[in-house]
Order: C-alpha cells, then structure tokens, then sequence
C-alpha cells in the first residue's frame, strides 16, 4: 500500500501515522534474536515498513518551555487538564483523554453503573490482545461480553441494556476517543491506551476459542502467530491448524515450527520436508524462503535426537546461506551456530569449540559485546569447554558472561533463561548440590510462568532439578517430582520424546530394590 502510495506518483506524498512506544519496542533489532521462521520472516517485513519512515519521538511529559507556551491555549480544556496533570502523565495520554478512558472502565463495574459496557469493552480488548487485526462485529461483542459479565456477577451488578452499554463504550471524551472506536457498518476496535492497562489478566479461554472459531484464516495466522511469539504453544498450533486448513499463505510453515516447539520434532521433521522439497522447486534451492525452511527442518531434526545429521545438514546451509545472502547475513550466522551446537552435541567438542571461537569473533565484530546472539555464542562455547576442560574456568567465564548479561537483557529473556540454567549444571557438576538444587528450582518457577509448566523447556528443567534432588540424597521428593514431570511429558510430548524417556529411566532406576 505505501509502494502504491510513494511511486509513481507526481508531487509530495506525505503518510502521517502514530505507533504506541511499547510497540515499536518490538522491533528493535535485539527483538530479531527471539524469532525463528515465519514469526522472523513477518518481523522483517514489517520492520522494513518502519525503516521507510521519519520518525520522530514524542516525549511523555512537557517541557517547562512547552508548559509556559500551552498557557496561552488553556481555553482548550484539554490543554488545561493536560498543565494539570503534566506530572503525573504525558502529554499524549491526556490530550487522547487516556487516563480518563480507563479510569471510566475501571468505574463502570460498580453495580448500577455500566458494567456491562465494562464487560464489552474487556471483551474488545481482548480481541486485540489475541491477535485479531481487524475491528469486531456489534454481534461478535454481544457474544463476547457475556461470559466478562458473568464473572463480575451478571444479574447482581445490575447491567444497562446492550444498546444502552454500546453508546456509553462509544462516547468520545473531549471530542478525541471513546473505549471502543467504530461503528455499526464498520464493526469496533478497543482504544489502545486500554492495551497497556496495567495488570490486565490473561486472555480468558473463552473469549480466545470462541473468536478463533469465528475468525478467517488470515485472522487466525494472525492469532497463531502472536501465540507462537508468547509461547502459548497449545493456542498457537489451534490457531494454526485453521489457518492451514483455510489455506492462510505460510501457515504450513508456521505450525510445523509451533508443532516442533511444542515438543513433536519428529513430526515437525516430517511436515518440513514437504515445505523445503515444494519451496525448491517452485523458488530453487538457494531462495531465502527456501534456506529459512531447511533451517528449521536442520533444527529439529537435531532435537528428535539425530545430532550428527543435523551438524550436517547445518554445514550444507551455511555454504549455501553464505553464496546467497553473504557470510555476514544473520541467517548465514545463525546456520552457523546451530552447526556448531550440534557438532558438540554429536561429540565433535574441539571442532564445536573452535567453530564457536571463529563466530564469536565475527558477531562481537559484527554485533558488539551485549548483542544477545553473542551473548548466547559465548554461553555455547563456555558449555562445550567445560565437557573438554577445567571446569572451574568455566564456572568463571559464566560468572562474566551472568553479569553482562544482567546489564543488557531482562531477567525473563530466553537467553537469560538459558544462562541461568548453565550455572545451574555447573553448581550441579562441582557436587553442590544444594546450590544446584535451589537454583534448578528457581528456575522452574520463572520458566514455568514465562513459558508454561508443560513447554519442553520447562520440564527439561524440572528433569534436571529432580535429578539435583537425587543427588542430595532426597530420592524420595526425587521420586513424586519425576512421577510428576513424566505424566506431564507423556500427556504433551509425542511418544520417544528425549525428555520421556530420561524421566522414565530416572523413575526406573529410583523405584528399584
């Protein structure tokens, strides 16, 4: 739409648009690290949007300059509430009547008051937290809203009549907004200063089933792909399957990888091939769409346990990835580490410890010293020179690399995670073992809140807890933790699962005589 609007045109074309400061955050080139696959592909492509504008950044607050300039203009009453409020919130919020808007919502549960405009608008917001792109239905909200109401006390809140609830959602403050924007012919979309409200719940079951069956397949790639991005694995394969079925474009591609994710590689394997054999033919060997499919099918085809296969098919990739894009590419990079990893992980540790050397230099070259992706390169090679030599040293360089990392990553994030579970194994491997213990439980908690208790991350670490737990002699916290952990794992992992299967054989061994 912006090529249409900017090419060929005679004259000066000007495209004036706003974007909420959380959402640009997402694409801030460290974001790139988090992605794989088609979540990465759509990423770039809409980052390339945004690298086509001048941005400018508008501050939250005023200046004192731009305090004494406004009052002249305070005859505006939203001039003069925003002087009023300037220290509390910014200039942006106020003029939108943002703070107003949402404290409306959170008044209107009262009994009597509007609670069931309350409960439509929960039900808007939460559309667009699933991922749904476009506005909903004046029916879609009639639906939606019940359950919301429902749960607040329905009858006993005295809820407003539905016409009655939608004019009120709809009521613009100071002539800027409303809670809902829209019409009937037009359908509604939820305000976006009610996104960033803080403690909102999770999006409820509900609302995320009942939508997705309502939805087109372009709608639900949408939803699955925002899920895959939160780790809500279990929505984003739901999501998925409809948009494949509905023939959404890369669907196929993306639910293979949420397949994988999810703890199914084999059968991820099995969908991959299909994708890379049809995208070779149809854009050749070489083409990016073609290289990002091989990527994943290399990847889990290492994770259903077939290592040495995968450090060869990742070799293969870097020599292609390399002609097509450059050896500096970020894919040509990333195929890089993964061969590294599984080389190490197929036994070959010199060979893995001194392709990890020649990668490093060429991210810190690249990247500088807190990219995340170095970051992860450094914790690779601290791993595998463990397995090969001191493991004090080791112990030391993680210690460097936990600290440079505190200062350039937040304490939920995927490589932070992965460190910490590093210096779990080491405290583990060095016999301390309460150390281990408590660190490895520690860890469960924050994986299991960030990822869910059933992600494979998670219960590869309540593994290595129990098995801390074994080695502190507490065989039988040991015994329930591993009973646990392996009825989770046969309930969500695809049968011969690593993770099921060292459960197994760790619960076998503890219940022998």
């Amino acid at each position: 739409m912006l090529a249409g609007l900017l090419q060929g045109k005679p004259g000066r074309v000007v495209v004036l648009a706003t974007m909420r400061s959380e959402e640009y955050r997402r694409y801030d080139a460290r974001e790139e690290s988090r992605l794989t696959g088609s979540d990465r592909d759509a990423w770039r492509i809409q980052r390339q949007v945004l690298h086509l504008a001048v941005k400018i950044r508008l501050e939250r607050h005023w200046s004192m300059t731009e305090r004494q300039r406004a009052v002249a203009h305070q005859g505006d009453p939203r001039i003069r509430l925003a002087l009023e409020s300037c220290d509390r919130f910014g200039l942006a919020e106020v003029v939108a009547a943002g703070p107003e808007l949402l404290a409306a919502w959170e008044n209107a549960w009262a009994p009597g008051a509007n609670p069931r405009g309350a409960a439509i608008v929960a039900a808007a917001v939460d559309c667009r937290r699933s991922g749904l792109r476009r506005s909903a239905s004046r029916q879609w909200l009639q639906d939606l809203h019940l359950p919301y109401l429902a749960e607040r006390g329905g009858p006993d809140l005295q809820p407003e009549p539905f016409a009655e609830a939608m004019q009120w959602a709809c009521k613009a403050a100071y002539a800027t907004s409303g809670l809902l924007i829209g019409n009937y012919s037009q359908g509604y979309i939820a305000f976006d200063y009610l996104l960033n409200a803080p403690e909102l719940p999770p999006v409820p079951d509900h609302l995320w089933e009942t939508l997705l069956s309502w939805v087109e397949p372009a709608d639900a790639y949408d939803m699955g792909l925002l899920a895959h991005q939160a780790s809500q694995l279990s929505r984003a394969t739901a999501a998925l399957e409809r948009a494949r079925a509905g023939g959404a474009v890369g669907a196929d591609f993306l639910l293979a990888i949420a397949v994988g994710d999810r703890g199914w590689p084999r059968q991820a394997v099995g969908e991959l091939e299909g994708i890379v054999r049809r995208r070779q033919a149809e854009l050749g060997p070489c083409h990016p769409d073609t290289l990002v499919a091989r990527h994943q099918w290399a990847f889990f085809t290492g994770e259903a346990d077939d290592p040495q296969a995968a450090s060869t098919a990742f070799g293969a990739l870097v020599v292609d990835a390399a002609a097509a894009l450059g050896p500096e590419h970020t894919d040509t990079l990333a195929a890089r580490h993964q061969q590294a990893y599984f080389t190490g992980e197929a036994g070959e540790t010199c060979t893995a410890i001194r392709q990890l050397r020649d990668l490093l230099d060429d991210r810190l070259r690249l990247e500088g010293p807190d990219h995340p992706q170095v970051l992860s390169v450094r914790r690779s090679l601290i791993w595998f020179s463990s397995l090969h030599g001191d493991l004090a040293e080791a112990e030391r360089q993680l210690q460097h690399l936990l600290t440079d990392a505190q200062r350039s990553l937040g304490p939920d994030d995927p490589h932070m995670l992965a460190i910490r579970s590093t210096h779990a194994a080491f405290a583990a491997r060095a016999g301390r073992t309460s150390e281990a213990t408590a660190a490895f439980a520690q860890l469960v908690t924050d994986r299991s809140r960030v990822l869910g208790h059933e992600h494979p991350h998670a219960i590869h670490t309540r593994l290595q807890k129990a098995q801390a737990l074994v080695a502190a002699g507490h065989s039988e916290e040991a015994s329930e933790e591993l009973t646990q952990t392996l009825n989770d794992a046969q309930h969500v992992l695809e049968p011969g699962h690593r993770h099921t299967v060292l459960a197994r054989s760790m619960l076998d061994r503890l219940q022998r005589p």
